[in-house]
């Protein structure tokens, strides 16, 4: 027996409204806690660099907490940590995300700080050169880390030299040679309205913070508009990569979808059967049935034109030809004996449950609705998604499974020891 998920239709959406200059806020209030979440989403992230310019969106980031006209570096970060609050951001390939948790006392407080970040910068010589060094030690930490390597190398193999494969550290090279009029010059370019998404959730007010952001988001000068991006070209190639491991990290990529298209939907169900969980064909007998890993899953990654279907798994040496050989065998069975009814339903319950159970978070609501907003211009309500999720049909995973699961083009970045058997 199966039963269906129905979420109440008088759930509250969030809000959005628009300042004067054409940048969106959107409000997500929930008094069930008294914490706030608070971020900006900014037109800033390694699509948007070309050969001479990679890392800088990821640079700005740093640099943007590093002193403002009216804060030092210090008084921005103790002003949030000594309320109880957090302070972060992110570079990702589409966007920068600034963001601020705080008790819901102190929301003025993180709206301040953070229109003071991303409004006055100061773009200081002297604490560039500094942060400069601290982004290096950062590309040596990631160059040490085998899974985030094996990662990107499978990204720049599927992607080539398209933007949507880079590395948002960008090099040592590319950070050694970002000036100062670099930052000014990006600042003005990206930092700009409408491209910039504000969002709020938790127990706000959304009168207060509108009023508030009006007098200081909505005085920032209008830009030109992000550019579309091209759709890349994507290839099924195998890259080999030497790192001091005793381990082999593998992973492999399958063709995927567009950000929030009915196709991409439909591969987080099948994703979710194939590795996406503890119960998944992958997991259940690579680790269950053959104990040839302790790690082993699938992962759907989209961008807002093209996706993949990732497949991740780490091993032993002498286990590793066994892992892939199981992994490419695994994708053979998607493909011929399809997957049941049964597990489709429990597919659509996972994901409809995870969805459910990261709305806990205001910091995961905030940044939802901010990337949405972003992305498609509209928020998905509980229901819509519940919605959406609930009418995929059997036939409709059944043509996805055909599209994506061929080995033929599978991608392939393993990354091992000295010592590969």
């Amino acid at each position: 027996m199966t039963t269906t998920m129905v979420i109440n239709s008088r759930e509250r959406k969030p809000e959005v409204i628009t300042l004067s200059n054409g940048i969106r806020v959107v409000f997500d209030v929930d008094k069930g806690h008294p914490t706030a979440a608070v971020g900006a989403l900014v037109a800033s992230g390694s699509r948007f660099e070309d050969e001479h310019t990679r890392g800088l969106s990821h640079f700005m980031e740093h640099i943007l907490f590093k002193g403002t006209e009216h804060r030092s570096s210090l008084e921005i970060s103790s002003a949030i940590e000594n309320v109880g609050g957090e302070l972060n951001a992110f570079t990702d390939t589409q966007y920068t995300m600034f963001y601020m948790r705080v008790p819901a006392i102190h929301t003025s407080l993180a709206l301040d700080v953070l229109s003071d970040i991303l409004l006055h910068p100061l773009f200081d010589p002297a604490a560039i050169e500094l942060e400069r060094r601290v982004i290096e030690q950062e590309i040596y930490s990631f160059e040490d880390s085998p899974d985030d390597v094996v990662t990107d190398e499978l990204l720049k193999g599927v992607y080539g030299s398209d933007p949507v494969a880079s590395n948002p550290l960008g090099t040592v090279e590319s950070v050694r040679s970002f000036r100062q009029s670099d930052f000014v010059d990006y600042f003005h370019r990206h930092f700009v309205a409408p491209d910039i998404v504000l969002s709020l959730a938790g127990d706000v007010n959304v009168e207060t913070s509108a009023r508030f952001l009006e007098d200081s988001f909505g005085r920032l000068a209008k830009g030109p508009g992000r550019a579309e991006w091209e759709i890349p070209a994507r290839a099924a190639v195998c890259r080999e990569t030497e790192r001091p491991t005793e381990q082999v990290y593998m992973a492999m990529a399958l063709p995927g979808f567009a950000q929030y298209s009915k196709q991409g939907s439909i591969l987080n169900l099948v994703s979710s059967i194939f590795g996406g969980n503890m119960s998944s064909r992958l997991f259940q007998r690579a680790r269950e049935k053959e104990a040839l890993v302790y790690s082993i899953g699938s992962f759907p990654v989209s961008f807002s034109n093209t996706g993949l279907l990732g497949v991740s798994a780490e091993s032993s040496p002498e286990n590793a030809s066994r892992v892939q050989q199981v992994i490419r065998e695994e994708i053979e069975n998607m493909r011929q004996g399809k997957i049941s009814m049964a597990e489709l339903q429990h597919a659509k319950e996972t994901v409809l449950g995870g969805f459910l159970l990261s709305l806990e978070s205001f910091f995961r609501r905030m940044h939802r609705n901010a990337s949405e907003l972003y992305m498609r211009d509209q928020i998905r309500t509980v229901a819509d998604v519940t919605e959406q999720v609930n009418s995929i049909t059997f036939g409709e995973a059944l043509s996805v499974i055909d599209d994506v699961f061929d080995t033929s083009q599978l991608a392939v970045s393993i990354v091992h020891g000295p010592d590969k058997h």
